[in-house]
């Protein structure tokens, strides 16, 4: 029997603690300001500030050492990757993504216009800032907190990515915590802080990894009891993930809409007045759906002309138009199993003028592609949506949705990573639900497929 008390190994925590201001020291050296030295400390106390709001109080002390841990170890892949694309490619601006220029000089542009009492408000209504002043705000800000200590540089704002990142496994060992003992909660969020897509956004300045952090949070909320401190929280995070990106918004006000229902049935014991909540709410959505032109253009998009969408707007080469191009329908599951193997083939990556830097992004495409061979073994032969929680169940649904329409638009692992911890919180029940010669089937068949789909690929150089 594990023992229940079993904690993370201190020596662990106290190397995270001696390693990190060392670590943030060298790189304060590297880039000529001191805020690289300073503002770890002040992520770390946010950090834990969040962690202890969020979590029950029986959670907080491993939470808290995963952070720390997982804090320190994206902070030097960080600073690996930041100095590594400066020396390799002797340039100030080390972008892994084109999008990251966007969020850097942005944030400087609004640090300045903040400065000058523009308001949030004022800044959602800039043009070039229409699909994302949330991030931007957030972004001005850090650069705003750099400048009292040092300057702003881009490698403040990847500090600040790092916090954002660490939080992630912390939050998906609470998570797994609601269901398995301690043991099995930490090496779950040690997978998945070390074998997702986590560490490769750890590095880059983009709006993904927010979002990944709010959708986790929103996950363990709605898994957790129910409260009116949590519908807050839900709802506070719904608004703030529509300003970092609208679609991701959208889908995070149906998971709030889960919550508050469960909270009406909880809370409201007379029938009629419950269902006339329900109506109410229902009709809201409806009349928000139409009225907003991001579900509409979806919609149209599928319904109508969906294979020649998909086909102009793929970026997996021809593979995946020649997908998008068969039957209505089959055409969409295609495209969602295509889209989970990304990057896909492996040589992919390399084509790239910066592949070596995303050698991360394909470990976590394969570790990836092996986790839905435990999670559909665990739904078809061990019927696991049985033994589950119903919540979870619902969620699944709800990320299943959330795949297929951004598979429709685009295979980008780093919009569909948002729904992963329910997805693989399914995949871990699956796995602990299979004997040994079950676990060694699955990871044969995973390998052997893999390996025939990639010569299949190359063979016909689709």
């Amino acid at each position: 029997m594990i023992d229940e008390r079993y904690s993370i190994d201190s020596r662990y925590i106290m190397v995270s603690l001696i390693l990190i201001p060392i670590v943030s020291l060298l790189g304060a050296y590297l880039d000529n300001n001191i805020a690289i030295f300073t503002l770890p400390y002040i992520f770390i106390a946010i950090g834990i500030i969040f962690l202890s709001i969020i979590n029950r109080v029986e959670n907080i002390k491993n939470g808290i050492y995963i952070f720390l841990i997982f804090f320190l170890i994206y902070l030097i892949y960080t600073f690996i990757i930041h100095f590594g694309l400066m020396e390799y490619y002797n340039t100030p601006y080390p972008f892994v993504e084109s999008d990251e220029g966007l969020f850097h000089e942005g944030a400087r542009d609004v640090a300045n216009k903040i400065r000058l009492s523009y308001k949030f408000e004022d800044i959602a209504k800039i043009k070039g800032y229409l699909d994302l002043p949330g991030s931007i705000y957030f972004n001005a800000q850090i650069a705003r907190l750099s400048k009292l200590f040092g300057k702003h540089t881009f490698l403040v704002q990847k500090e600040a990515v790092t916090l954002i990142s660490a939080l992630i496994p912390s939050i998906m060992y609470s998570i797994a915590k609601l269901y398995f003992n301690e043991k099995i909660s930490t090496t779950v969020a040690i997978v998945y802080g070390l074998f997702s897509f986590v560490p490769y956004l750890s590095s880059m300045l983009l709006r993904d990894i927010h979002i990944a952090l709010m959708y986790i949070t929103t996950f363990y909320i709605l898994l957790e009891r129910i409260s009116i401190i949590r519908l807050i929280i839900l709802v506070l995070f719904s608004i703030a993930s529509y300003y970092f990106r609208e679609q991701t918004g959208i889908f995070m006000v149906g998971f709030t809409v889960i919550y508050f229902f469960q909270f009406v049935n909880l809370t409201i014991k007379n029938n009629f007045i419950r269902l006339y909540i329900y109506i109410i709410v229902l009709i809201v959505l409806i009349l928000i759906v139409l009225n907003n032109d991001y579900l509409m253009t979806i919609y149209n998009q599928t319904f109508n002309s969906s294979a020649e969408h998909i086909s102009e707007h793929t970026s997996s080469g021809s593979l995946g138009a020649k997908i998008a191009n068969l039957p209505f329908g089959t055409n969409y599951i295609a495209l969602l199993g295509f889209s989970q193997m990304q990057p896909f083939p492996p040589s992919l990556i390399f084509t790239s003028k910066k592949g070596m830097f995303q050698f991360v992004y394909l470990l976590a495409g394969i570790t990836w592609y092996f986790g839905w061979g435990f999670l559909l073994y665990g739904i078809f032969k061990k019927r696991i949506y049985k033994k589950i929680d119903l919540k979870i169940t619902i969620m699944f649904i709800f990320s299943i949705i959330y795949l297929v329409l951004i598979a429709a638009m685009e295979f980008n692992q780093r919009r569909q990573m948002a729904v992963y911890p329910i997805l693989y919180l399914i995949m871990v029940f699956s796995y602990l639900e299979m004997s040994i010669s079950e676990r060694t089937k699955v990871w044969t068949f995973m390998f052997l497929s893999y390996v025939t789909l990639t010569l299949i690929f190359n063979y016909m150089k689709l």
